[in-house]
């Protein structure tokens, strides 16, 4: 399905990518297996985001993180990964997805004041593309998720380019069959 399919229109959008040169399986495993003690500048972003919240050991990984913070894995394929929350304004409460069909559940739904937020890692030959995509189910629910957007659009997309660069050292490491800088 893709994230093009879950959701084709939105209203907040972040694109970033990089080069990589590393096979297709060794790109996804390292986005799979990434751990938070690669990624400390990312870390620390998390924790200023979400004050108060677990502080997650060195040795967790990454994405394991965000699908037990309400994410789900809305898709996989050999190019893509998407992963996204449904969040009901105001107050951000998590809307539930079904387990059998995450992402056409998103795409489905249709109440107002909700935001859908979904993220892939998707493989374009030599380039890895990260995209968040945000859709407001109402005008009211996209009026209330602005301000929250103009707060953490940059520091997203530090987090980003911080991500992308550490699966792209582990997938070419991998490669090169040394362990990641």
């Amino acid at each position: 399905m893709g994230l093009q399919q879950i959701l084709p229109r939105w209203h907040f959008r972040e694109v970033h990518r990089t080069p990589v040169y590393a096979s297709r399986e060794q790109v996804f495993r390292a986005i799979e297996d990434l751990t938070w003690a690669e990624v400390p500048v990312f870390r620390a972003l998390m924790a200023l985001r979400f004050p108060g919240s677990r502080r997650r050991p060195s040795s967790a990984r990454v994405l394991d993180g965000l699908l037990g913070d309400g994410f789900a894995v809305l898709d996989r394929d050999a190019d893509e990964i998407v992963v996204g929350t449904v969040a009901r304004l105001p107050g951000g409460r998590r809307v539930a997805l079904p387990a059998g069909s995450p992402g056409t559940a998103m795409r489905d739904l249709t109440a107002p004041d909700l935001v859908k937020i979904a993220m892939s890692f998707r493989l374009a030959g030599a380039e890895l593309v990260t995209e968040t995509r945000v859709l407001a189910t109402s005008a009211r629910a996209r009026l209330l998720f602005r301000p929250y957007w103009l707060v953490v659009r940059l520091p997203s997309g530090l987090i980003r380019r911080v991500w992308l660069a550490a699966v792209r050292r582990r997938a070419e490491a991998a490669c090169s069959g040394r362990p990641p800088a």
